[in-house]
């Protein structure tokens, strides 16, 4: 994957990204995800089900879908 910008349901799985934009979803703000932020895509659930992030390898969360097509994320190894 190149720095380009993605949105963070077609992410790679198991590797480390910043969040480059976040949607103005106060949800998104109390679970840690927001501009900066490291994170990584556990698990992408078939059929169009949620993701399982893990946010600055502290823990672990689960967002729909839609939201997460809604969160921009760039390759955290490139600087």
């Amino acid at each position: 994957m190149s720095s380009s910008i993605v949105n963070l349901y077609k992410a790679q799985k198991n590797k480390m990204f910043t969040v480059s934009s976040v949607p103005d979803i106060g949800l998104l703000e109390n679970l840690g995800v927001r501009e900066g932020t490291r994170i990584s895509l556990q698990n992408r659930y078939a059929l169009g089900g949620p993701v399982v992030l893990r946010i600055e390898n502290a823990y672990s969360v689960a967002l729909g879908k839609d939201v997460a097509g809604l969160i921009t994320v760039t390759d955290a190894s490139v600087a």
